[in-house]
């Protein structure tokens, strides 16, 4: 494969993660309307059981990926997410897209970790940097995206339309894979699946105080994340009436996140992941305790521009945060780098669907969900952030904090 088809392959498979959640957002309102859903259901189960399918996906990819070999396990789970679709596509009870959700989010763990280690067979050093640099620049146009294209496919098409369109994606890109793109890990370098061996590898990650509680932070943020995904489409319908343009305004609110992942590709390499990630938890925190102000003050309804410009800011905050977050849980365990990989996947995922489940139940309306959200993570976060890194570096980036003021 040439270099540029390599990065177009690349760049699609890592992107099925945010188009399996972000293009269903705007047929969630006809799925709601077409099942009459009632308390307990909500279409926001649509997005948390998928994440939860995807924690146990990812539970159980790492190790398969060394031992097969890279191109089954991501053909495998490209054929679990098509089996998904079609379940959802062909559902004639609420309950039935649930489950088929549920295991499209097992297929999706498939082409998201298996290409990561596509990656690095093929790359190392500052090749590999170059590649993970282009693939995330790109990706972050995805979540701007992918709300438009599912409202134009489920406007013309239903919202059936839109999990043919996820076929479509899954055979399309599982030809691709298996017709033009080379297996990168040889025979000779597999590593037979040892049960007593996962184990103790896998007590040894989790028993670690630096890195298990930087885990849980990253699932929590991205159950903060995760709970907007989940309320969006009522938040946009319901609450403001703006469901037409939901995709402008989800991109808008995207634009944050890609901003700060700009910026922080720029200044990381000068600052070190934990002085990002502590300002992205302050600004975290502000925004949802504006929101939190916002939302008393009004009856769970402020006016749509400051709810745009609390809310931008807070996408700001989670683009500081993700990918440094993920760094610094990795960073310690060079050694145990594939399962590690897969571990912080898995369980950040968990978390996140436990955390946002328990925000929504809890919250009264959309932007109270999307408030709670953002205020909590962000401080049981700093918590377990603090907790996890040295005396000596807190001390140090304490100081990094008072200079910049």
């Amino acid at each position: 494969m040439h270099r540029t088809e390599r990065f177009a392959l690349y760049v699609a498979l890592t992107a099925m993660t945010a188009l399996a959640i972000d293009g269903v957002l705007p047929a969630m309102p006809m799925i709601e309307a077409d099942f009459a859903l009632v308390p307990p259901y909500s279409g926001g189960q649509i997005v948390t059981v998928f994440v939860l399918g995807m924690a146990l996906g990812e539970l159980l990819i790492g190790p398969i990926i060394d031992a097969t070999g890279r191109r089954p396990a991501v053909i495998a789970g490209l054929v679990i997410f098509a089996f998904g679709t079609i379940l959802a596509g062909t559902a004639d009870t609420y309950e039935s897209v649930v489950l088929g959700r549920f295991v499209q989010g097992v297929g999706v763990a498939g082409p998201k970790i298996g290409t990561r280690a596509m990656i690095r067979d093929r790359f190392a050093g500052t090749d590999m940097a170059q590649v993970m640099s282009v693939i995330f620049t790109l990706l972050i146009f995805i979540p701007m995206v992918a709300p438009g294209i599912g409202a134009v496919i489920a406007a013309t098409s239903g919202w059936r339309g839109v999990f043919w369109a996820y076929l479509v994606m899954a055979v399309g890109l599982g030809s691709w894979l298996w017709l033009r793109h080379p297996e990168t890990l040889p025979v000779e370098k597999r590593v037979p699946l040892q049960f007593r061996a996962l184990a103790t590898n896998t007590r040894a990650v989790l028993s670690r105080s630096d890195v298990t509680p930087v885990i849980i932070a990253t699932g929590l943020i991205f159950g903060a994340q995760l709970t907007y995904f989940a309320v969006a489409a009522e938040l946009f319908t319901a609450v403001y009436g703006v469901a037409t343009l939901m995709p402008a305004f989800f991109a808008l609110l995207a634009t944050g996140t890609g901003a700060a992942l700009l910026l922080n590709s720029r200044f990381v390499g000068r600052t070190g992941m934990e002085a990002p990630v502590l300002m992205g938890l302050a600004l975290l925190a502000l925004s949802g305790t504006l929101l939190l102000a916002a939302a008393a003050l009004t009856n769970g309804h402020p006016p749509f521009g400051i709810f745009l410009g609390f809310g931008w800011l807070g996408f700001f905050a989670l683009g500081l945060l993700f990918g440094n977050l993920n760094a610094l849980a990795m960073s310690p365990l060079g050694n145990l780098a594939g399962l590690a990989s897969s571990l912080i996947a898995s369980v950040s995922s968990l978390v996140a669907f436990i955390f946002a489940f328990a925000v929504e139940v809890m919250a009264d309306g959309p932007v109270w969900a999307i408030a709670w959200a953002f205020a909590l993570a962000a401080l049981l976060s700093a918590a377990l952030i603090v907790r996890a890194i040295p005396a000596s570096l807190r001390r140090q980036i304490a100081r990094f904090l008072h200079a910049s003021q």
